[in-house]
């Protein structure tokens, strides 16, 4: 429900700009009789003495040697942030639900991520953990875990990463009947930067 949403979010923001650019640029060019044709008699324009911007503060602004490539950077800076949020929101982690071979039920992709964090939190030297499973279809089913551990300080991650292998990801593994997904683990000890396990 919440990508549904924030891809119709996505969807409503675009056609709103694209409809007031378009609006913009069209009373733009009949202004200035650029354009041959004449709009219908039910097109809402501005008015004559309408602004959207003070014409003589802009003229101010547009004065000062940093006026351009500030406008032109910020634009830059939120176009990017806006096109990166929109390939986020296309990033799928396949459905839902895991289909279980076993038995042939359904679990919940998120009940299972809670369970394997749930287990990785109780072995000896973790602090904390996450976890996050993908499965996904490409030419054959695909089944991944990312998982973020965080360390007591006197842990080593050699004998946490062997708890992660025979522990919380091989009951993964077992309970879903794909066997123990291909994993990447990121560690880190409280308080200092994360080390990258794979």
């Amino acid at each position: 429900m919440r990508n549904v949403l924030n891809r119709l979010l996505i969807v409503v923001i675009g056609l709103v700009l694209l409809g007031g650019g378009g609006w913009l640029g069209v009373n733009a060019l009949v202004a200035r009789d650029e354009v041959s044709w004449q709009l219908p008699s039910w097109w809402r324009g501005p008015r004559a003495y309408d602004h959207l911007v003070d014409r003589a503060a802009l003229d101010r602004m547009r004065d000062q040697g940093w006026w351009a490539p500030v406008v032109i950077s910020g634009l830059a800076v939120l176009f990017l942030l806006f096109l990166f949020w929109l390939l986020a929101q296309g990033r799928s982690r396949g459905p839902a639900s895991l289909l279980l071979r076993r038995s042939g039920g359904r679990l919940r992709r998120g009940a299972l991520e809670s369970a394997v964090t749930a287990e990785a939190e109780t072995l000896p030297g973790v602090a904390g953990a996450r976890a996050r499973l993908t499965m996904k279809k490409r030419g054959q089913r695909r089944f991944r875990a990312r998982m973020t551990v965080v360390l007591e300080p006197y842990a080593e991650p050699g004998p946490v990463l062997d708890g992660l292998v025979h522990g919380p990801l091989k009951d993964a593994g077992s309970s879903t009947g794909f066997g123990i997904p291909a994993t990447t683990v990121r560690m880190r000890a409280t308080g200092h930067r994360g080390r990258r396990v794979r």
